[in-house]
Formats: structure tokens, C-alpha cells, sequence
């Protein structure tokens, strides 16, 4: 039986894409401790034949929704860690030996693996932060894109059972807040561990869903006492728009920039 269950979803759309996939796929292959592996492959594009190293491949008949591709995935999830990985990735060798090391020693359960390269898209003071984590440190804590990386986590085989289904009403964004914030409610612990090292490149395939339009629904988690009868959202520091709140707690834009109509569904954390 496996040690590791490995969740990777993944969207097909060009070469680049797919070789991209193909050498996250391999690090792991390569990586110590692979023998005791399970791969598992979530395709989202709904067109793609491509079929990948991995030990179990799945095409969901819908198009990308993060927390329902891993509430699918998660089925086939039955050893005593389970790792959550984007495949815009890069396994070193000892990542896996080197995480597990931390969290038997620690007794953590849960720990993210830290990025030795720049990340896209990350705000840089928290990238910064978590790319200069010296790889002799353990560092305990939840806070997203710093210690909780979104795009590689993993967890003991209790705490998946309790965690999962993850919430669905996520289907991108914030989706790593809302765990972080379910771990510590439970009082989890989890860290950061610096010397298990994995490249995130950072919106690769991410970039290619944009351009598909997948994310025209945005998810945004805030905390109840944000929450009023109007809300006022920044986006990108460039404007602010007024938008109100129904009893269903969807929110409705209309004129937003070039677009004419924007739908984004409020999460409501009672914390």
C-alpha cells in the first residue's frame, strides 16, 4: 500500500502545458520515495486524450472547479498522507523524504514544501519572505502563500478524513484560506518545511484558464463582520465599485470594465 496519495489536477491545453505537466510528473517519479507513490491526475480539459505517468488518470465531465476536482480525486486517496500539488511544479529529489522527516519529528499534520524559486503572481514581500526560509527551519504557522502553499500541501490521513469534502462553494480563489482556516480552528499544526523544496513556477496553468474564461464566477472568502449591506472591492488598485449583497449571498456587478455582468458568491467565515 501507498505511503503518499499525490492529487494533481491539470489543464491539457498546448505543448507547453502538457511538457510542463510531463516534468512535474517525472520529479515525482524521480523523487525518493516514489515506490510508495499514488499519482493521481484530474484532467480538465474536457477535449484532451492526453494520457499521463501517473497511476490513476480522471476527466471530470465539467470544466475546472478546484474544491470539486479534489473532493473527486480525494476517492482514490487511502494512504496515511495525502499531498495536494498544482502541476506548474518541480519535485527535488528529497522533498518527500525531507517533509515526512519534518512531520514525524514535529508532529505536524499538515506541512507545505518551500519554493528555492521566484514565484509569479505572489505579493512579493510574502514570496520574498518564503523563499529566503532557511532549509534548516521548521517554521510553524498559517499563513497563506507564506507557510500554507496552496499549490503543494499535505496532511496525515486524519486529517483528510476530517477535512473532506473540502467546500465547494470554492471553485479557485481563497480556496487555500478557507483550509488554512479550517486547520487552525481544529488546531492542526502546521509549517513550513524549508528544506523539503519544490519549484512553483507560479500561473502557468492558471494563465491558460483566465484566457478560457473559466473564472468569470469568482469565490472570495471574508470574515462575517466585513460583510455590510454594501461592499466596496478594490480590484487591482485600480478602481472601486459598489456592489450589494441578496439573502443568497451572491453579488451583483453590472458595467464592470469591459464586461457586463460579473457574478462573485461571498463565503461567509464566521471566525
Amino acid at each position: 500500500m501507498a505511503t503518499l496519495d499525490i492529487i494533481m489536477t491539470g489543464y491539457t491545453g498546448d505543448n507547453e502545458i502538457r511538457k510542463m505537466t510531463e516534468r512535474a510528473i517525472q520529479s515525482l517519479h524521480d523523487s525518493e520515495g516514489s515506490d510508495q507513490f499514488n499519482i493521481i491526475f484530474l484532467e480538465s480539459n474536457l477535449n484532451s486524450k492526453h494520457k499521463y505517468n501517473v497511476h490513476t488518470q480522471i476527466h471530470p465531465d465539467f470544466p475546472y472547479h478546484c474544491n470539486k476536482y479534489y473532493n473527486i480525486g480525494i476517492e482514490h486517496a487511502k494512504s496515511d498522507f495525502t499531498g495536494i500539488v498544482n502541476n506548474d511544479t518541480f519535485f527535488h529529489k528529497t522533498w518527500w523524504t525531507k517533509m515526512h522527516k519534518a512531520m514525524i519529528e514535529h508532529n505536524l499534520d499538515s506541512a507545505s514544501p518551500k519554493s528555492p524559486t521566484e514565484q509569479k503572481g505572489l505579493v512579493p514581500a510574502a514570496e520574498i519572505k518564503h523563499r529566503f526560509t532557511p532549509i534548516t527551519k521548521v517554521v510553524e504557522g498559517y499563513v497563506a502563500a507564506i507557510t500554507f502553499c496552496g499549490w503543494c500541501w499535505v496532511i496525515k490521513k486524519d486529517v483528510r478524513e476530517w477535512l473532506f469534502p473540502v467546500d465547494e462553494q470554492f471553485s479557485f480563489y481563497y480556496n487555500d484560506n478557507d483550509v488554512v482556516m479550517h486547520l487552525k480552528a481544529k488546531g492542526c499544526k502546521h509549517a513550513l518545511v524549508g528544506g523539503s523544496l519544490v519549484e512553483h513556477v507560479g500561473q502557468r496553468s492558471h494563465a491558460a484558464l483566465h484566457e478560457r474564461g473559466v473564472y468569470d464566477e469568482v469565490t472570495f472568502g471574508l470574515h462575517q463582520n466585513f460583510v455590510d449591506n454594501i461592499l466596496y472591492l478594490e480590484l487591482k488598485n485600480l478602481f472601486k465599485i459598489t456592489i450589494t449583497m441578496d439573502s443568497n449571498c451572491f453579488l451583483y456587478v453590472f458595467s464592470l470594465n469591459n464586461y457586463t455582468f460579473l457574478r462573485l458568491q461571498i463565503h461567509l467565515l464566521n471566525l
